[in-house]
């Protein structure tokens, strides 16, 4: 495999366009990490709902009531791990996160979402609250079917975009006949190359 940087950051570029795109993409659902409020090191699997190329921003849905929206305001130093094991590519890519809440950006998505995705917005319970139970939170006529449009207006109060702006990017490919690694680091959306050991 020999590439050259701008051909593997072009490859980045549309690995991550396709994983905002198509739902069976391996990189529609990278994991996300951040920092709490206890300093501990959280991830979770997101959903990539939005990779814009210009900005370099990866955007993800979230509850506005969840732990992680305190967290990322204490610390929004953030990062998103991606691995596809058919071309053996992982990006380890290092981003800044911002949050969205009844703004422009927010309903600009929430307008786009569909009903079964903002059907999670209507709990009446945090994400993270203790329950007596194993439950979704969700209203008993909600079990199995979607709101009605007028119904999950409701949620999007709750409802938050987090934007990703990409610091730097980790590009790993793994092969038999020798594994190479390129380090991406941005100034003003610029892109600096450096190769290094695996």
């Amino acid at each position: 495999m020999n590439k050259n940087f701008e051909s593997i950051f072009k490859e980045i570029k549309n690995l991550l366009y396709l994983g905002a795109k198509n739902r069976k993409h391996s990189f529609h659902t990278p994991t996300f990490s951040n920092i709490s409020k206890k300093m501990t090191l959280e991830s979770r699997i997101v959903v990539l709902r939005k990779f814009d190329e210009e900005k370099l921003f990866l955007n993800f849905h979230t509850d506005f009531r969840s732990p992680k929206i305190l967290d990322l305001k204490k610390n929004n130093n953030s990062s998103f791990l991606f691995y596809d094991h058919l071309i053996k590519i992982q990006l380890r890519i290092k981003t800044i996160s911002s949050i969205n809440n009844q703004n422009e950006i927010a309903k600009q998505s929430w307008d786009l979402t569909q009903l079964s995705s903002r059907k999670c917005y209507l709990t009446k319970k945090r994400p993270s609250s203790k329950t007596n139970i194993p439950e979704d939170g969700l209203p008993k006529h909600l079990q199995g079917i979607d709101p009605t449009k007028n119904e999950s207006e409701g949620g999007y109060n709750n409802f938050a975009v987090i934007q990703n702006k990409i610091e730097s990017i980790d590009w790993l490919y793994l092969s038999y006949s020798g594994h190479k690694r390129l380090s991406i680091n941005f100034k003003n959306n610029i892109p600096e190359f450096s190769w290094l050991i695996p």
